[in-house]
Formats: C-alpha cells, structure tokens, sequence
C-alpha cells in the first residue's frame, strides 16, 4: 500500500497548497509547505549519503525547535525510522535509549555533542546538525541543501518511528508505531474534529496551529502530524513558557490549543492575562485535568477545555468536540465518548468481554503499534492477536460514553510525561544511606502527578531527614531528567510488604500533609 508512508501527507500539502506557510519558528523563520518539502527532500540526500536507507533507525537528541521537522520528513522520505530521544535526557538515559533501540545514525544538537563522548557503540555514527562547524569532534551532518525527492512506497505495518513511553509494567520502553497505524489514527480524528477524513479540508487562510508539546513527545508529533493532515500550518517553539505563549497568541492569533494539564495550570496561576480572544477551545490530552484547575481557566477566560483519551500505543480513543458541548451530549468527569470506527472492549482478567457498564481493563483493536523494540515479554502482554492491553481501568455506560476509574498498575505521569517508580528507585538504591525505597504517585493539581519517595535510612546515617531529603534530590537530579525527580521524601521505618516478602504496591500511604 504505498499510500501509506507518513512523508506522503507534507508532499500532498506541498502540490495543492505549496505557497502556504506551513512552518513557522519562533524566531521569525517561516517555511512555505513547498519549501519544507525540498529542505526534506535535502535532508534525506543527507541520511542517504550517511548510509541511511529504508527500515534504518535514525536517532534524535535534538533541542525542539523547526529543524526537527524537516529531519522527520527528511527520514520518512527515505522509508527510515525516526527514534525521537527526549532532550530533556540526561547521558545516561540517552546512552540508554541508544542501546535499546540500536540506530545506524545518532543526530545531534552542537551544544549537546558532551552528552555523546561516553557512548560506546563502534557501528553508531554521530553527526552533529550544525552546518557550519564541528562541535566537540562530531561531524557535521551536510543537511542544508534542497531537493525534490519523493517519499519512497511503504507498507501500512512498516515502522515509521519509535518513541519513549512507560508502557504498561518497568523502565521506559521504546514503542514502534506504523505508517498505517498512524495515518489511520489522524483520520479518525478528523472525522471527529472536521466531519470528513479527507486530506488538505482546512480552509486554504486557517489559522497555524501551535505545538505546544515537544517533538520528541508522541503529543506533539501527532498535532504536527494533524495539522498538516488537514491542512494547517505549525508554530513550534523551543519550550512553554507564560511570556512566549503570550506574544506567539498576539503575533498569530491561534483559534484553538492542544495543551497539557501542566500549561493549563501555569496559565491559570499566572499573573498576566493571556489573549484568548477568538479561542474556540483548549484540548487536553496527555493525563487528568484536576476539576479546580479547569473550572479556573474557564471562568476566567471564557473557552471551554475538551479533553482526548489516548496514548502512544492505542492511538485516538475517546472525547469530547465542540458540537457535542453544542447538543449538551457532554457528560462531566468522563475521558469522553469512543471515537467513531474504534474497536473498543472492557475485558476481565481472564481476557473475556464485559457487559456494558462492568469495570475491567480498557482493550482496544489497533494496528497503530508493532510493541516495544527492546521488550518481547512486555510487548507480548501489551498487544495480543491485535488488541492493545492499555492498562487502563474503567467501563462504558449504555450511550458509548467512556469512563476512566484507574490505572491497572501503578505507572506516574507527572507534567505529561511517563514516569515509572523502579527507574527511581533503582537510582536512589545507589545511595549509601538509603536502606530502602517505595516512589509512588500523588495528585498534584499542576503537574497531575508527583513522584514521592519512601525511604527507610541506613541505620548509621548520620544526616537529619532535611539534610537527606536535600541530599537524595540532588543525587537524583545528576541521575534522572528533571521530572522523574522525586518531588517530595518522606521517612519510614519499614515498607510494607506482601505476603511474598516484595514490596507492596497495592495501597497508597495516607502522608500528612504539609508544606
């Protein structure tokens, strides 16, 4: 099916809208949909002459900004798998994400290139994207030309990228999406969204859609993926910050969002009022939108929040449109009503269908991903003869509508991103006055959720639990990205464990609350 490869949907947008700004950055730099083409037709005569071909993984550990999408299209034209590595990463962790995913090229920022001198992998090249000088002995990758190259023919299960995500059980895992999966994914999202699953069906002056999320986040790559779908030019910026939303809204004049709760609750909370004239709507995505800070954003702005239940591995599941605010069909604390053509089952444990209106684990059919690249086990438990296993616990009432009730396993998300307890407690076993550790999630109306530490100390620790606490953070922070940082520590005796002599997840201590 050679319809299918996702480079196909920037080329469709290039013949029927190519004078179109279809990429600006935040600096003032903008792109026409013809132009972004050629600059990734001469991103992949680049990867080309570095050896790259069709079913190679090309990895990104690349500060969010506009180049990075050209090197996604530039690789997708070639039949390549980008592997888009958070820059949020510290070396470990990409060192990590390196050996899970074996890439033939890593790219990399020129202020970024220390991060990479321990890597050691001898049939890894490292190219650098600055086009003018090498940085720290890492070759440039020669990128800066254009050409028109078309998108060479996929099938509709071949890889087109590999992101980080908790999956359902251990560290972060790689998962592989599809072309098919994907592009099947968008168009039912435009069915919901604009009524129609045709490409290029937005309005030839509608307004560019802002990416607010980063673009090695799946969030992110799918708005960028949609607009374009549709028709839509992208702003990308660096980062979210309060002051550059703020003068993006004035300088483009957005008539929708796709936020996380995290933005939404520093928008609320912030000093300044946002111009949101003219915002239809804000959707939410990504975790749990807390009732107070909704309700917040609401009456102070005057535009509603529809939210979107989804993930990396399932694709577009459930929510909430305009016209279903409009037919009052909208029903408060629900993850939204199931997408028109999503196969969706509540099962048991043992695998069998349940009732409408039964609690079990949200089952989804979906070709959207091929299972963890680095995890046979995990994948097998993940997809099962088609059907994605989220992990997710909930039911469905007698109108299709789809309610969330928890998650089958104890996974975090703190500001949008997928946090898992043992990737911390690994690191913070390492220290020496550390005797044991539970992390654990806890409601945070900004962040959704936070990490927090258990910890039984060495019986010969000498320092005060302040001292420990500053300590034992700091220790993280070397070890782990920024949000994986436990944001609070508090002292125990002893853990509680199983029967079994493990470490007892199933409760959630009941910790005073404090400041």
């Amino acid at each position: 099916m050679s319809g299918t490869n996702l480079a196909r949907i920037l080329e469709a947008r290039a013949a029927e809208r190519g004078e179109a700004v279809g990429l600006y950055g935040e600096d003032g730099r903008s792109w026409t949909f013809d132009q972004i083409d050629l600059v990734a037709g001469g991103v992949a005569r680049a990867l080309a002459a570095e050896g790259v071909g069709p079913g190679d993984r090309v990895a990104f550990y690349l500060a969010n900004g506009p180049e990075i999408v050209f090197f996604l299209f530039g690789a997708w034209k070639l039949g390549a798998v980008p592997v888009t590595i958070s820059s949020l990463y510290n070396a470990a962790e990409l060192a990590e994400s390196v050996a899970k995913t074996d890439p033939k090229l890593l790219l990399v920022d020129a202020g970024r290139t220390d991060a990479v001198a321990d890597l050691d992998d001898a049939t890894l090249a490292i190219r650098s994207i600055s086009t003018q000088v090498p940085a720290g002995g890492v070759r440039p990758l020669s990128w800066g030309g254009e050409a028109r190259v078309n998108a060479v023919d996929v099938e509709a299960d071949w890889e087109s990228c590999i992101l980080f995500t908790g999956g359902t059980t251990g560290r972060p895992k790689a998962v592989s999406v599809t072309h098919g999966g994907t592009l099947g994914s968008l168009e039912r999202l435009a069915r919901v969204s604009t009524g129609s699953t045709g490409q290029g069906t937005a309005a030839p002056d509608a307004k560019a859609n802002l990416i607010a999320l980063p673009l090695f986040h799946s969030g992110g790559q799918h708005a960028l993926l949609f607009g374009y779908f549709v028709g839509r030019g992208a702003v990308v910026w660096e980062r979210f910050g309060i002051d550059r939303l703020a003068g993006l809204m004035e300088r483009f004049a957005f008539d929708n969002f796709f936020f996380l709760p995290t933005m939404v609750y520093d928008i609320v909370h912030a000093d300044r009022d946002l111009p949101f004239e003219g915002v239809k709507h804000v959707l939410v995505a990504g975790q749990a939108i807390s009732w107070t800070v909704r309700r917040q954003f609401e009456e102070r702005y005057r535009v509603p929040i529809l939210v979107s239940y989804g993930s990396t591995e399932s694709g577009h599941i459930a929510g909430w449109n305009g016209r279903d605010m409009k037919a009052g069909l909208w029903r408060p604390g629900s993850a939204g009503r199931i997408y028109p053509g999503v196969e969706l089952e509540i099962r048991d444990d043992d695998g069998a269908a349940l009732p409408t209106g039964a609690e079990g684990e949200v089952v989804v059919r979906s070709e959207l991903t091929k299972g963890y690249v680095d995890d046979a086990e995990a994948s097998a438990e993940l997809v099962r003869d088609g059907w994605v296993h989220t992990g997710d616990m909930g039911h469905v009432d007698e109108d299709g509508v789809l309610w969330l009730s928890g998650r089958k396993r104890d996974m975090i998300k703190c500001g949008g991103f997928q946090v898992w307890p043992e990737e911390i407690e690994d690191v913070l076993r390492e220290h020496p006055l550390v005797h044991d550790i539970r992390v654990f999630g806890r409601p945070d109306d900004r962040l959704g959720e936070i990490p927090v530490a258990l910890v039984v100390r060495d019986a010969e620790a000498p320092a005060t639990d302040d001292e420990l606490t500053a300590d034992l953070v700091a220790f993280a922070r070397d070890r782990l990205a920024h949000f994986k940082t436990p944001r609070r520590v508090e002292f125990v005796p002893e853990l509680e464990r199983s029967a079994a002599g493990k470490v007892s997840r199933a409760s959630v201590p009941d910790l005073e609350e404090h400041s």
